[in-house]
């Protein structure tokens, strides 16, 4: 999908004014990119995530669930949100997203020794989006 028919679906889908579509579109990046959190150590995880796994969202914050497991577990979902808030941050700016200094995020439970089950850690990359 060409440029303009993803921005006019994007307008459509949030009902944005022509105002509040140029307000946005300097945010080019957020339509051109997606996150992907791949799993690079897991042990003892109750949904099974494993290492090769990937959490793949586009730039929006929107998970892309072909993408994904069948099964994820919100305490892996649940840290991205601070990785992702700061690669917004790079993205409104022009900046290369990848340069956040924090690349690796770790989900929630504290595994076995502190009460919980396990524990997942994610490397962060932001990748253009594939054009269909």
């Amino acid at each position: 999908m060409d440029i303009e028919k993803r921005w006019s679906k994007f307008q459509q889908a949030l009902g944005y004014s022509a105002d509040e579509l140029k307000m946005v579109e300097d945010a080019k990046g957020f339509s051109q990119n997606k996150i992907i959190a791949e799993v690079v150590s897991s042990h003892g995880c109750i949904a099974q995530h494993k290492v090769g796994d990937k959490i793949v969202m586009d730039a929006n914050g929107v998970l892309l669930r072909d993408e994904c497991p069948e099964r994820m577990c919100v305490s892996a979902i649940a840290p991205l949100s601070h990785t992702f808030t700061a690669i917004c941050e790079r993205l409104a700016e022009n900046l290369d997203p990848n340069g956040i200094c924090f690349k690796h995020v770790g989900c929630t439970d504290l595994g076995p020794e502190c009460g919980g089950w396990g524990k997942v850690i994610m490397r962060i990359e932001v990748v253009p989006l594939e054009r269909r």
